[in-house]
């Protein structure tokens, strides 16, 4: 009970008046939705929607635009899914006919979740039965659309699969009546399966169109959910993807079902509030302002899918829409050139907004730039030369969307290096949202990213899984490419402005070499750790000129050895070696370090340290080296990723370190 206060409090210590007043008029809302639902008027309204009045479930033709899917799953995966299966996030989950309570059973720890009206229903961290984004992942229904998909390329399975749709959706209809249970705890969800269920019965609509026990569920799910989103709207400081995607059930179910007497109010409400916060999500540089990766791409998606339906339809394209679009497309288009390259920054559940197999946002031209900086994201990527196939992405961005910060990481200054056989240097990942809240903190915390902490503090303070305060500042002082053809950056980051230290890192950048200077200036004692994550192909090989700490012991560090520490004499550089596989054998990096401890570390515990999380719900160890320094601020980290191999000339160096040294002063 007194943690939920402290939520509250929390929450309520970053909402305006204006915002206070409209979530009372919600909890009103919510009172007067559970007092219907335990009368049974609530299930009564839905039950009876006739599909014959629907032009959605009697028409032949398509009622959905032609969207990009490029499906290319394995016959392996196609033999799974059509026996039930289907990954909730990084979980096993599989539906079988005379299992109704699958549904409701928390994929991560077996539980049931509670079957009562969804207001009552505890989900944050902290309850009983489990991350309530996991069990939520097959109830999108999503995996209707694949199995619709294999039901349009694979004509030998198409019967089998239609026949796995009809059932699974009667399954969940009469599973979870309206407004009952953890599937109607969030609006977005909601938004997500109007648009789901829509997609993959059209895609069918030749096989079902004489089924009228079909569309009725449809009808069913389509209407109580745009009613329940209508009423339930994340809006003031809860406005982020969430509203994107509710906005986006609203507009779906209005356009589609104009029938139903509330249709033009949702797509009215639905269409103001999307235009708004498109042009709000996505910056004008074209990124996302919670800075996460992954749910920019998400976001993406549903203005995209909005955008053909209106167009499909019709309707009028909002300038605000098409313009979010197009230059939310244009960024993605020089990070990445699909989903399964996407750099990940921020929080990522790995979920999307209608298939893993559609290919709506990335229909732009790849750019493939030396180096641009998306300055209102703070982002800066180089890709020194095309035969190198490397990419090196500096963030020097905000903490994430304000008040909350919900997505976004202390990350300030953190480096994502990686080739076209993987990473190199990595973003451990997210792990979890509402599970337990030492791997919350850590995959969202400093240490977990390649960036420096100091006294053991993040960059910012930790309120709750979804909300940051204090946060930190970063800003790029320089980017430029020289004329031997490496590319500098120079950035700092006000993080610990409170401790009295300011954080400068610079960076020298070629196909051969990545310098890495960190400069922490202030004054004071402190504990300083700079963290490097390595890729989870890389294997530590050798520690030349290296001495263990630990025991006494002769030199050398074990690869797999959790917790191992070497000493570095003062003033010199110690050497790791690291082979990283690639398409034609692999590439050997030597790792130089200088200013502290050096510590490898895989699989710690306390404090965490050594893991990542490259799908939702699961996570694997990983080397990470780390150097540490105690004593008197300011105070020099010098690290050197030689990565063809080649060594660099100390005299090099140090002028690098030099030209860093006067534009910090």
């Amino acid at each position: 009970m007194l943690s939920r206060l402290g939520w509250y409090l929390k929450r309520l210590a970053v909402m305006t008046l204006m915002e206070v007043a409209w979530r009372l008029l919600g909890a009103f809302r919510l009172k007067v939705c559970e007092a219907a639902f335990r009368s049974g008027a609530l299930g009564r309204g839905y039950a009876h929607d006739d599909p014959r009045g629907f032009g959605f479930c009697t028409d032949p033709e398509s009622q959905l635009p032609s969207v990009p899917f490029s499906f290319d799953a394995r016959s392996d995966q196609i033999k799974s899914w059509l026996i039930g299966d289907w990954p909730a996030l990084g979980l096993d989950w599989s539906w079988t006919p005379e299992n109704g309570a699958v549904w409701h059973r928390a994929p991560d720890t077996g539980r049931e979740w509670p079957r009562l009206f969804f207001g009552k229903i505890a989900y944050r961290q902290g309850n009983p039965v489990g991350d309530a984004r996991v069990v939520w992942e097959p109830s999108r229904l999503q995996q209707l659309v694949t199995l619709a998909l294999i039901a349009r390329v694979h004509e030998s399975e198409r019967e089998r699969a239609v026949d796995l749709i009809v059932r699974q959706l009667q399954s969940w209809h009469e599973a979870n009546p309206a407004a009952c249970g953890i599937h109607y705890v969030s609006a977005m969800e909601c938004g997500l399966r109007i648009i789901a269920v829509c997609f993959a019965l059209d895609l069918i609509r030749p096989e079902i169109i004489d089924r009228p026990a079909v569309w009725r569920w449809a009808a069913s799910i389509v209407h109580s959910h745009a009613d329940l989103i209508g009423r339930r709207l994340s809006l003031h400081s809860s406005s982020g993807n969430h509203t994107i995607a509710e906005c986006a059930g609203l507009i779906f179910a209005g356009v589609l079902f104009p029938e139903i007497r509330s249709a033009e109010r949702w797509s009215a409400v639905g269409l103001k509030i999307l235009c708004q916060e498109a042009a709000r999500q996505i910056l004008p540089d074209g990124g996302g302002i919670e800075r996460a990766t992954w749910y920019h791409l998400f976001v993406l998606d549903l203005l995209g899918l909005v955008e053909r339906l209106l167009a499909f339809k019709g309707h009028a394209v909002p300038v605000e829409l098409a313009a979010a679009v197009e230059r939310g497309r244009a960024c993605l288009a020089v990070l990445a050139q699909s989903s399964a390259d996407l750099p990940v920054l921020g929080d990522a559940d790995g979920g999307y907004a209608l298939s893993p197999f559609l290919r709506l946002s990335f229909d732009a031209p790849p750019a493939q730039e030396e180096m641009r900086t998306f300055p209102d994201t703070g982002l800066t990527l180089f890709r020194p030369g095309s035969k190198s196939g490397l990419t090196l992405i500096v963030d020097h961005g905000p903490l994430g969307m304000s008040p909350s910060y919900g997505h976004g990481h202390a990350d300030a200054l953190s480096l994502f290096l990686y080739d076209e056989s993987g990473a190199i240097l990595i973003d451990p990942g997210t792990y979890t949202y509402t599970g337990d809240q030492r791997w919350r903190q850590y995959f969202r915390g400093t240490r977990a990213h390649n960036t420096v902490l100091v006294d053991g503090r993040d960059q910012a303070r930790q309120e709750t899984p979804f909300m940051w305060s204090r946060p930190c500042e970063a800003e790029l002082v320089e980017a430029e490419t020289l004329e031997n053809g490496q590319v500098r950056l120079l950035a700092c980051q006000t993080g610990y402005r409170d401790l009295g230290i300011v954080h400068w890192r610079g960076v020298l950048f070629s196909p051969e070499v990545l310098v890495v200077w960190d400069a922490m200036r202030g004054a004071g004692e402190h504990e300083l750790e700079l963290n490097w994550h390595l890729g989870a192909d890389l294997d530590l090989i050798s520690d030349n000129g290296l001495t263990r700490m630990s025991d006494g012991s002769e030199s050398g560090v074990e690869p797999r050895t959790a917790g191992s520490t070497v000493l570095l004499d003062p003033g010199k550089m110690g050497t790791l070696r690291f082979a990283h596989p690639t398409k034609s054998g692999h590439r050997e990096i030597r790792l130089l370090l200088s200013g502290g401890r050096i510590g490898v570390h895989r699989g710690d515990m306390d404090p965490i340290r050594g893991w990542c999380s490259m799908r939702y719900g699961r996570k694997t160890e990983i080397t990470t080296v780390s150097l540490v320094h105690w004593g008197q601020a300011p105070h020099e980290f010098l690290s050197v990723f030689c990565l063809t191999g080649t060594d660099v000339a100390p005299g090099d160096i140090e002028m690098v370190v030099d030209w860093f040294r006067g534009r910090a002063a």
